[in-house]
């Protein structure tokens, strides 16, 4: 396994015990490493990713830290890299029904949820990265946290990490 897939299992794991220490956790079953350019949770007859609870964590991208012209240390490419981490909640929108659109109070519990979600990320930083020590991660920002939805029946949000990751030789 790459350091990359090493450092989000690391970072999921710490997802999943801070979520499910939250409000209207999700199932167990429904925090999981994805894949791909982007995370679309699914919807089938006998499952809706949203309204089950969705949490994940996604490689969103790796790149190189060294300038084209350094020709030192080759052997290190493939160990210096900047990777990007995507964190992701999504939820069930609030919904109403044929007659009426979803209430205040509705639109309050989503935000508060959505807020927990948020900082049960923020928590699965801290502890995934919190003690760098040893680690493959150097250095670790984390990006700004992006609400997404109302999109179908789906509302959450997104952080990305990034991590310079320098396990030379």
């Amino acid at each position: 396994m790459t350091q990359a897939i090493v450092l989000a299992q690391d970072l999921l794991a710490c997802l999943e015990t801070a979520l499910l220490a939250g409000p209207n956790p999700p199932p167990v079953t429904k925090i999981m490493l994805r894949a791909g350019a982007q995370v679309t949770p699914l919807l089938s007859t006998g499952t809706d990713e949203c309204c089950t609870g969705l949490g994940w964590v996604r490689v969103a991208s790796v790149s190189g830290v060294r300038e084209l012209g350094d020709r030192e240390n080759v052997s290190c490419f493939s160990q210096e890299r900047t990777l990007v981490l995507e964190l992701g909640v999504a939820r069930c929108a609030p919904v109403g029904d044929l007659a009426t659109i979803p209430n205040e109070d509705q639109w309050a519990t989503a935000a508060l949820q959505l807020d927990a979600d948020m900082g049960a990320m923020e928590a699965a930083v801290c502890c995934a990265f919190g003690d760098i020590e040893g680690s493959a991660a150097e250095e670790v920002s984390v990006g700004a946290y992006e609400p997404f939805g109302v999109d179908g029946n789906c509302i959450g949000g997104t952080m990305m990490v990034n991590v310079r990751m320098t396990n030379c030789c």
